[in-house]
């Protein structure tokens, strides 16, 4: 099982933080600038423990993930549970939030994967790190702005909000 560990600070208090990381969790296309759509699935109540979404990431490539734990304004925990993405075999991912002080938060993201065959995890390390720095870039824009990123905007946002 591959590790990385992604850290990032976002002008914004823990509640704020959390409100978009865990209430709005069906919604992520609206700051993961790799995703087009996602929405919640099965029924799913916003806020809760084994809520699902599905993600698009383009025409072909999808995933559904799940929260499987989480303690309020402190962390969650999200594993893949379907996905077509090539050679990808499991993928999950547990945010971290610090508060910092006044209206700034950490954000620690420590991401778990495996490939199959294995040896291609790393391979795929630099795109996968690559893909999860513009969603935590995406996150904190959207909180600290209340705009949304996709690809389209993405490179133009990037360059001008660091």
């Amino acid at each position: 099982m591959n590790t990385s560990i992604q850290t990032l600070e976002i002008n914004a208090s823990v509640e704020q933080v959390w409100d978009v990381l865990f209430n709005q969790y069906g919604d992520i296309h609206t700051h993961n600038p790799t995703m087009q759509s996602s929405n919640y699935m099965d029924n799913s109540a916003k806020g809760e423990i084994n809520v699902v979404r599905h993600c698009q990431f383009n025409d072909k490539l999808f995933l559904d993930e799940k929260i499987t734990d989480f303690k309020e304004n402190e962390s969650v925990t999200i594993e893949v549970i379907k996905h077509n993405l090539p050679m990808l075999k499991h993928l999950s991912a547990t945010y971290e939030l610090k508060s910092l002080g006044n209206n700034k938060t950490e954000l620690r993201m420590v991401s778990k994967n495996s490939a199959s065959p294995g040896f291609i995890i790393h391979l795929m390390k630099g795109q996968l790190k690559k893909s999860v720095s513009q969603h935590l870039f995406g996150m904190k824009y959207f909180i600290e702005t209340s705009k949304t990123v996709d690809m389209k905007n993405y490179k133009e946002v990037y360059k001008n909000y660091k």
